[in-house]
């Protein structure tokens, strides 16, 4: 199917992050609610932001007579070019003399999967990953370091490779989340670095603070909080976060104090990922397109776009997630490591892919090439999983009005609504 309405959204992040285009009927009107965004940083530009950091001294001067390093990343779930910013931090530690043999890269995913070395590459650089010792975090190693317990009961176990450093650093995104506010700061610790027992009550014993929201409202200690908290015991000595703008490349650095960079540095997310849409959208649309871009390589994520079917009372909802890992694993809520989800999986019959029928606006009509027929129908009961897109479109053309009107986010999971005309 072609047609003269169409709709070019990004997608694919670290496998491509082609643009693809998306046809719609004849008559169709689309509108694109893209965010504010940022241009990309250039080299000095992000080189300014180590030479001014934000409540500390720079690194170099913080790393001084350490004798180890550890660079804590977020995984691939994450769509932060870290690997544009890694030669800088590299940079900071060498002059400030930590041995190039000490510093050592730890991938922290929580209870996520482990990268692979392709995928580590792809997160930190080619040369960096071939120079440096990378290891993931295992969120059920027996090797765990426990520092105590935080005031509200919080077991603190992490990472012994982060633990036993003198420095550590994380370096990771800024996107909003809708228990913490936004990611990035203290969040690579708790959860990311941490163990089973401290993910678990992370999540389960303290209030959240909402998506895209910087301070916590209220005298109770949140999951920002708790986060924070942690990395104090910890002894976090700084972040280097990044917010990148609708193309997946670096829009802001803010390097210094995991609190207070991370707080400059989520309100230059708010304004970046800030998106204007009038109560006229929100009521004529017939049909709203969530893209899931940048978060489009983990098919848990999807949930992450959801967020914007609130706003739109009475639109069918697409949702464009080719699910590039093909692989649904959360090892929290899977309750299982990874290598014996692996194996488990892997002696499944495969399920068939269900006819397709559209019913009521409340089910989501996700289009993936790779998220698995089973975990789907585990995760999102209720909704259609369709693998062409051109069957999407004409079974839902069936319910809609000649011209009907479609209200288009290209990068759902990170954009935040704001009120405009």
């Amino acid at each position: 199917m072609r047609s003269n309405n169409y709709a070019t959204i990004s997608s694919r992040a670290w496998y491509g992050d082609e643009e693809i285009r998306l046809d719609f009927p004849d008559g169709w009107e689309i509108q694109m609610l893209s965010p504010r965004d940022a241009p990309k940083l250039s080299k000095t530009e992000i080189q300014a932001a180590f030479d001014q950091p934000i409540g500390t001294p720079r690194i170099a001067e913080l790393a001084k007579r350490k004798r180890s390093a550890a660079i804590i990343v977020d995984d691939l779930s994450r769509p932060t070019p870290a690997s544009e910013v890694v030669p800088f931090v590299l940079r900071e530690l060498i002059q400030a003399g930590v041995p190039k043999s000490e510093i050592r890269f730890v991938v922290g995913g929580g209870s996520h999967r482990g990268l692979t070395d392709d995928e580590i590459a792809k997160k930190i650089g080619a040369d960096a990953a071939a120079e440096y010792e990378v290891v993931n975090h295992d969120f059920m190693a027996g090797d765990l370091r426990a520092l105590g317990n935080l005031d509200s009961g919080l077991p603190i176990y992490i990472n012994p490779v982060v633990a036993d450093a003198d420095f550590k650093i994380c370096l990771g995104g800024i996107y909003p989340h809708r228990s913490v506010g936004f990611g990035g700061g203290a969040k690579l610790i708790l959860p990311g670095v941490a163990g089973y027992a401290s993910i678990f009550y992370f999540h389960e014993y303290h209030p959240k603070r909402g998506r895209g929201i910087i301070e916590r409202s209220g005298d109770e200690p949140d999951l920002r909080d708790a986060a924070e908290a942690a990395a104090e015991v910890l002894g976090l000595d700084v972040v280097v976060n990044i917010v990148t703008n609708s193309r997946r490349e670096v829009g802001g650095v803010f390097v210094g104090d995991f609190v207070k960079a991370h707080r400059v540095g989520s309100q230059f997310a708010l304004e970046t990922y800030a998106t204007p849409i009038s109560d006229q959208i929100r009521e004529e649309t017939d049909v709203l397109l969530l893209n899931c871009y940048p978060l489009d390589w983990d098919p848990v994520q999807t949930g992450k776009s959801l967020w914007a079917r609130a706003y739109f009372d009475n639109a069918y909802t697409v949702i464009v997630n080719p699910a590039t890992e093909g692989v649904c694993y959360h090892g929290l809520s899977d309750q299982i490591d990874y290598p014996r989800f692996a194996k488990r999986s892997a002696a499944q019959k495969p399920m068939p892919l269900p006819a397709p029928k559209i019913g009521s606006r409340e089910q989501a009509l996700v289009w993936s090439d790779l998220f698995p027929v089973d975990a789907f129908y585990k995760r999102h009961p209720n909704d259609i999983l369709f693998r062409e897109w051109d069957t999407l479109i004409q079974m839902l053309a069936r319910k809609m009005p000649r011209h009907a009107k479609v209200t288009v986010f290209p990068c759902t999971s990170t954009q935040i609504l704001v009120d405009g005309d």
